[in-house]
């Protein structure tokens, strides 16, 4: 083969290449894009009751006057911030290119109506307006979902594990804390705000002392800090006597009363708030907070205060 006839072939495969590249450019400029559209096209608003379901069973959160409860536990309150979120998650969700589409693959990826991993139902005054089902995880924070009676199966931004059974897991962790506090009353103290400052009143006359008492306000400031950030771990399920004599009850007016019991058994922390039939584990950080408090803590007396500069002193001679 001459250098002539090797030269027209490269030429020529140049060409084919050129050729290619230019109908594939042309071809993807011109292709049409999948249609999206949302999964669930529907305002949150509507909705008034979240169903979760998973192969151990089912949890239910309703929506009420005064917001999202957990019929499972009593009907306390939810967490709204995470219900939003997940609200807001599901009903986000667009179609994009299904990943499969056959009935083995609903199995495969478990969406299938008796195989799966989670399923959501929307409701709305007592009619289902969604349901989807959640299944395995293609990737980080993804999940195989397919709408209840479609065939299609997509990857799209949904964690499973924000979908949690558990009601414990949508409780609203902050129920009991207590905002605008006015006095906190305990066996020995009570402490009273006005106008943004503390003072502190000794109420156990057996302790009564000539020395005049004040404040000390870093702890007055810390006890009413622990119960507006009081959170507590989860109901319990056990048989706890609330009125045990090793119990710590203190009353706090914020306007209206509660009382507060506190108690430790068997290295376990519980809580209850006269307005709430339920008892509650703490952690020993939040328990500790406020049993750590007492007339001692909160006051200080003449003899521990700083000593008079030298020319005070002298002028108080």
């Amino acid at each position: 083969m001459t250098n002539r006839e090797t030269s027209g072939l490269f030429v020529l495969l140049g060409l084919q290449i050129i050729l290619i590249l230019v109908v594939y450019t042309y071809a993807q400029g011109n292709a049409r894009p999948h249609d999206t559209k949302l999964l669930i096209p529907i305002n949150a608003e509507i909705i008034d009751e979240l169903i979760i379901s998973d192969d151990s069973g089912e949890l239910r959160l309703n929506k009420t006057a005064d917001g999202w409860v957990i019929p499972k536990l009593d009907s306390l309150s939810a967490n709204e911030i995470k219900l939003s979120s997940i609200l807001s998650d599901l009903l986000s969700l667009k179609s994009g290119w299904p990943v499969a589409s056959t009935a083995g693959s609903q199995s495969r990826f478990k969406v299938a109506g008796e195989n799966f991993n989670r399923r959501v139902d929307l409701i709305s005054k007592t009619v289902k307006v969604g349901s989807i089902y959640v299944g395995t995880s293609p990737g980080f924070k993804k999940s195989h979902v397919r709408l209840d009676e479609q065939k299609n199966i997509y990857a799209l931004p949904l964690n499973t594990y924000d979908l949690p059974t558990d009601p414990a897991d949508w409780l609203d962790k902050s129920l009991i804390a207590v905002q605008n506090i006015r006095s906190i009353e305990g066996i020995d103290f009570k402490l009273v705000s006005e106008d943004r400052e503390w003072s502190v009143v000794q109420t156990d006359k057996e302790l009564a002392t000539e020395s005049n008492v004040e404040v000390n306000k870093d702890n007055a400031t810390a006890l009413d800090m622990a119960f507006k950030t009081l959170t507590v771990l989860s109901v319990t399920n056990e048989d706890i006597n609330m009125d045990d004599s090793e119990a710590y009850r203190l009353k706090v007016f914020a306007p209206n009363q509660f009382t507060y019991t506190f108690l430790e058994k068997d290295d376990q922390y519980y809580v209850n708030r006269s307005d709430i039939d339920s008892i509650f584990t703490l952690s020993k950080f939040n328990f500790d907070s406020i049993l750590s408090q007492n007339l001692e803590s909160l006051s200080i007396s003449e003899t521990d205060a700083p000593p008079l500069a030298p020319d005070v002193q002298q002028m108080t001679d």
